[in-house]
């Protein structure tokens, strides 16, 4: 969290400070704060006051991999307003983060994952002042199940980062811009496994799960599942996996 001062070009000496009151919540939670914001040495109009989610996704263009900043939802907190000279506002908020919001507090080799609120002051001919804060985002607890009951099958999560783009299935498709990839090797030496990748796209009452296959020899395969909220017992699901991935 920090305060950041705007000079020049219309915004000489306004402040702009968001403070979240829960930095470390789950997906689908409600995200509680405060927005701070000071008028600078002359009256301003305000074309605009934005709460905006954020991530860093991968995005693939052509041969080439680059890193860009993507919105995941954005809330229009104040809109057209006067902001006289040196006068202090504060504005609370609550806002309901989305269930698919990448989740960040994964323990792995690498982890990629990036999650920000980004408040923005649009002023009217002028330059917008922001400010940055992070989230922590932890797994809910059908994620949580899942990675254990991976961990039970044999396999290590390697690395974690976001895709720009979209997962469809037959009774599931992300809605957000990207979605998460969860990478898993085996701990077993001779498994024939390269690399199973996962991701999840989660809803109010129940998380679907791609499985991207990649063994060796053979070509890659997709495969889902889902999983209820109200069935999660961690015994089961290794069951469930096990026969998804013809684990013996």
């Amino acid at each position: 969290m920090f305060s950041k001062i705007m000079s020049g070009l219309g915004l000489q000496g306004v402040t702009l400070e968001t403070r979240l009151f829960n930095s470390t919540l789950q997906a689908g939670e409600t995200l509680r704060g405060e927005i701070n914001f000071k008028g600078g040495s002359t009256d301003k109009e305000i074309k605009g006051l934005y709460l905006q989610l954020m991530t860093m996704a991968e995005v693939e263009s052509g041969d080439h991999e680059f890193n860009q900043p993507l919105v995941l939802d954005q809330w229009l907190i104040s809109a057209n307003f006067s902001l006289p000279a040196n006068q202090s506002h504060n504005i609370p908020f609550t806002m309901e983060i989305p269930h698919e919001t990448p989740i960040t507090e994964v323990s792995c080799r690498r982890n990629g994952t990036r999650v920000w609120i980004n408040t923005r002051l649009d002023v009217d001919w002028g330059v917008d002042a922001t400010d940055r804060d992070y989230l922590s985002v932890l797994p809910t607890p059908a994620m949580q199940m899942f990675l254990q009951a991976m961990q039970q099958c044999g396999f290590v999560l390697s690395s974690v980062d976001v895709e720009k783009g979209q997962l469809t299935a037959h009774n599931f498709r992300s809605t957000i811009g990207c979605y998460q990839e969860l990478e898993f090797v085996s701990s077993r030496l001779f498994s024939g496994f390269n690399e199973v990748e996962v991701s999840f796209v989660a809803e109010p009452h129940q998380t679907h799960v791609m499985l991207e296959v990649d063994r060796r020899h053979r070509s890659d395969q997709l495969l889902s599942m889902t999983i209820p909220h109200h069935l999660l017992d961690v015994q089961q699901m290794a069951q469930q996996i096990r026969r998804l991935l013809q684990i013996k």
